[in-house]
């Protein structure tokens, strides 16, 4: 089964004169909720074979913080992830993903989540897939052995976890 997660970089300080959006960069809540979506993604055995980060400051900090225990990935930072659309993130992953069983996406919405739609929607009864807060993560399986032999509009959410939305004692 051929894999894309999803995952939309942490909490990142709030727009402010004189800074620019690309370098925004993560505050204490997101460095700390990258750090536990790192440490699920090794619990929940979905580490990638593949990493295609926004070349943005607070995606590549996600990137740098959750994958301090993870074995070495190909990453690879890529400029037009920054800003895109969901037609434009899945060319990405067309274009990169080569004979990638498992890739993971590090972006931003609203390109991650109304890709997340188009992938999932039409099987998926969650109605609240939409909402796609910070340091949330999306695991979609597809029915092809590579992820360049998907059908994009044939995933099936094998899960979402919303760091916010865990019970940090069972942690």
């Amino acid at each position: 089964m051929a894999r894309i997660t999803f995952l939309r970089h942490g909490k990142s300080e709030n727009p402010k004169a004189g800074v620019s959006d690309f370098d925004r960069a993560l505050v204490n809540r997101g460095q700390q909720n990258a750090n536990t979506i790192g440490s699920l993604i090794v619990r929940q055995k979905i580490l990638p074979d593949l990493i295609l980060v926004s070349p943005a400051m607070r995606t590549k900090q996600t990137y740098e913080i959750a994958s301090q225990s993870w074995p070495d990935i190909p990453v690879e930072f890529v400029d037009s992830l920054y800003e895109a659309t969901a037609n434009q993130l899945m060319y990405v992953i067309d274009e990169r993903a080569g004979q990638s069983q498992n890739i993971l996406v590090i972006g931003h919405n609203p390109s991650l989540v109304v890709l997340l739609n188009r992938m999932v929607g039409s099987t998926h009864t969650d109605n609240n897939l939409s909402y796609f807060p910070t340091c949330c993560l999306a695991d979609i399986g597809f029915e092809a052995d590579k992820v360049c032999d998907i059908d994009p509009e044939d995933g099936r959410l094998l899960s979402i976890i919303r760091v916010r939305d865990l019970d940090y004692n069972s942690l």
